[in-house]
């Protein structure tokens, strides 16, 4: 393994109920908070009220920020940082998925800095401090709840860029797998696919094979799978959505990657302008992204790839084929797969009627720079989109 350093400063609370905690919590990092939330769904299922509560216990003072798009959106974060400059912050609150703990995360930014708040995300500038960050984990995802990275989406230019900081590792993070029962299928599966994703970059672009890495990857992996077959089963297991809620948590944090040469972040660098563009779902993109990638990169990777269908998708006989076949077999079990769960596997499904293939490439070019993704000229991102269109 290469030399690496890693850092999870964030306390996880976790189990049905743990927002008994929320006011105390909070309060120890100030009495003044910034509620950031996104539209009515944490109200229909009472953690809204739940929350308030919690704060009102504490003798917290709440100034709230809802309406937080799925994608979430620079000038909305712009108006939540007025918000906490004109009302005195000391902590903001971030109750929902991963696009809410994105957005708090750079209002946490924008409260404590002066310039403007997209030269951090296109990385013109480095953050220096932050408010501090308590999460409510409610669509586990991304693992904003246990990271140092904010996403946003500059609504003004398209762009989908990202800032990262240890500042940014929230305080606290609650998770109560009872949060996310209600959530419908169609969402759970973006959710699992986005997760998936994490693992899957560093898992098929590392240079070697890590056995305890490899090992960490395969068994989350598979946990991930057998969740969402259970839950297309039982939608409100209790079991699976716990599962998924902690394998989100840990996907995505830096551990399954802490000293693996090579790990990159490609299928990222090329969905991020597909739903920045577009404003599809993160996790719908990335389903889209996945296959066509592999199908470009197929002969650089075919022992990775033979490796993820035979110890992830449990395919058998594969050594006993031709590579390339064989390679092709699990892709297709792949897509298989995200049929199956309900994940768009071309732009078509995803309701993308034309795309444009030149903006999406300037745009991933820049994030090839901004993210040090190496390895990949204009033509090849062109040539991937354009197996995500099935041409």
């Amino acid at each position: 393994m290469v030399a690496f350093e890693w850092e999870t400063p964030t306390k996880i609370i976790f189990g049905e109920g743990c927002l008994d905690r929320l006011g105390t919590e909070t309060a120890r990092w100030g009495k003044k908070v910034l509620l950031v939330y996104g539209q009515e769904s944490i109200k229909k299922l009472g953690i809204y009220n739940t929350v308030l509560k919690q704060l009102q216990s504490a003798s917290c003072t709440v100034v709230e920020h809802p309406g937080v798009k799925p994608n979430p959106i620079l000038s909305h974060t712009e108006e939540g940082i007025r918000k906490a400059l004109e009302s005195g912050v000391e902590v903001i609150l971030a109750v929902g998925g991963g696009s809410v703990i994105d957005e708090a995360k750079g209002i946490a930014i924008g409260a404590c800095h002066s310039e403007p708040l997209w030269d951090f995300y296109s990385r013109k500038l480095s953050v220096r401090t932050t408010l501090p960050l308590v999460a409510v984990q409610t669509l586990p995802a991304t693992s904003s709840e246990l990271n140092q990275v904010s996403v946003l989406t500059n609504d003004r230019t398209g762009e989908k860029f990202s800032v990262r900081s240890n500042a940014l590792f929230p305080k606290v993070t609650f998770l109560d797998p009872s949060f996310t029962v209600h959530i419908p299928l169609k969402q759970t599966a973006y959710a699992i696919t986005d997760i998936l994703a994490h693992l899957m970059e560093g898992y098929f672009t590392q240079v070697r094979d890590y056995p305890v890495q490899d090992g960490l990857v395969e068994g989350m992996s598979r946990a991930l799978m057998q969740a969402m077959d259970t839950l297309l089963k039982d939608p409100q297991n209790i079991d699976a959505r716990s599962d998924v809620m902690w394998a989100g948590a840990w996907a995505w944090n830096g551990l399954l990657k802490a000293g693996v040469e090579g790990a990159s972040i490609p299928n990222h660098m090329l969905e991020h302008p597909l739903s920045g563009i577009y404003d599809v779902t993160h996790g719908a993109g990335l389903s889209i992204i996945i296959p066509a990638w592999l199908k470009y990169k197929k002969q650089e990777i075919t022992h990775r790839i033979l490796k993820f269908g035979e110890s992830i998708l449990g395919l058998k006989d594969l050594q006993a084929e031709e590579p390339a076949k064989a390679a092709d077999r699990v892709i297709q079990s792949l897509l298989d797969w995200y049929q199956k769960i309900g994940t768009p596997t071309t732009f078509q499904e995803a309701g993308i009627k034309t795309v444009d293939i030149e903006k999406l490439t300037t745009q991933a070019l820049e994030l090839c720079r901004l993210w040090g993704v190496s390895g990949y000229t204009a033509e090849d991102i062109r040539q991937i989109y354009r197996l995500a269109a099935g041409s």
